[in-house]
């Protein structure tokens, strides 16, 4: 084996004993990096709010200047996050695009939200669907059923949705070994029909069809790193504005916020949500999406949530899917 970073060949004599993918030397150089981009992260976290909004316009002013006006948009979701970034970014550029992916699973109130954007507030907002290679709508359903239903985490999906596409014993193995190494709890659940793919068919894609058509370059995101392990790793490695590093150039300049700046941003400015806030709901994203609700509490989680406040929808969501939660462990009654 070799090293990731500089390619001298790894032995016992000289293997970082942290991550076997480094050398002595390069391991050590990488762990200083790290040490450095949390504290760099932290001391960003810690600013006052004031400090973060000019920073945050600052990062905009930086994709715009690389890229042009013409050729970024804000990836809009409807969301507080997306809203609050809109909010922000529209007092530089008041009539940046914006372009929502309506997934065919959004809540009612995300759509009346997107819906008063356009007609009331005057944002510019594009809205694109879901589409097979045919041109024909990919609903969540129709998805679920050809790839696997969205459940536990983006990672842990991943993980099994490759055990199961395994081209090859070793590969399937070398799967296998890996959920158990750092998902070993969830092994019980690689035959059930589990998968990542939700959010690049019904979002990511028809964003980057759309960008492409349009000629667009670089997409401004309204993430948060604390959100999630994988995105708070992700700012380490790249930081807030990601360009000419990846496929898609990325600015995200709400990274360093934190839940706490959002809501105070929102009430400080009287900037109007959606209502799905209002209604016990932290999160506006697919309404049948499984990732995280398992870290919810068992008798208040989204879908017992979703009983109660679109009891319609819910039905659907119990007559297509309730006998996967039973198989997820998922209490949904």
């Amino acid at each position: 084996m070799i090293c990731k970073k500089c390619g001298e060949l790894i032995s016992d004599k000289n293997k970082y004993p942290s991550d076997s993918r480094y050398c002595l030397s390069c391991g050590l150089d990488r762990s200083e990096f790290i040490k450095f981009r949390k504290k760099t992260l932290k001391s960003l976290r810690d600013m006052n709010l004031e400090s973060k909004i000019i920073q945050t316009k600052y990062l905009i002013k930086q994709a715009v200047h690389e890229f042009g006006i013409d050729h970024v948009y804000i990836s809009y979701s409807g969301g507080k996050d997306s809203t609050v970034l809109s909010h922000i970014a529209k007092q530089i550029y008041p009539n940046i695009l914006h372009i929502f992916s309506n997934t065919t699973n959004e809540y009612p109130e995300t759509l009346q939200h997107i819906k008063w954007e356009i007609e009331e507030n005057g944002s510019n907002i594009l809205v694109v669907y879901p589409k097979d290679k045919s041109g024909n709508i990919w609903t969540f359903k129709k998805v679920v059923e050809y790839y696997g239903y969205p459940m536990f985490s983006k990672r842990v999906a991943n993980a099994i949705r490759t055990y199961q596409h395994a081209r090859s014993p070793k590969t399937k193995q070398n799967s296998l070994d890996y959920i158990n190494r750092n998902f070993k709890k969830y092994e019980k659940y690689i035959t059930l029909p589990i998968s990542d793919k939700c959010c690049d068919k019904l979002k990511k894609e028809p964003l980057r069809k759309k960008a492409k058509e349009l000629g667009l370059n670089c997409a401004i995101l309204g993430l948060l790193a604390s959100e999630s392990y994988q995105r708070e790793k992700d700012w380490i490695e790249y930081g807030c504005n990601v360009f000419y590093v990846r496929k898609d150039n990325q600015c995200r300049p709400l990274s360093f916020w934190t839940d706490e700046d959002i809501l105070e941003y929102i009430k400080k400015y009287n900037v109007k949500i959606s209502e799905l806030y209002s209604m016990g709901y932290i999160r506006n994203g697919c309404m049948y999406c499984g990732f995280g609700v398992h870290l919810e509490p068992d008798s208040n989680n989204r879908f017992q949530i979703l009983k109660q406040t679109h009891p319609k929808q819910y039905n659907y969501f119990i007559n297509n899917f309730g006998d996967l939660m039973v198989e997820f462990n998922i209490n949904v009654c």
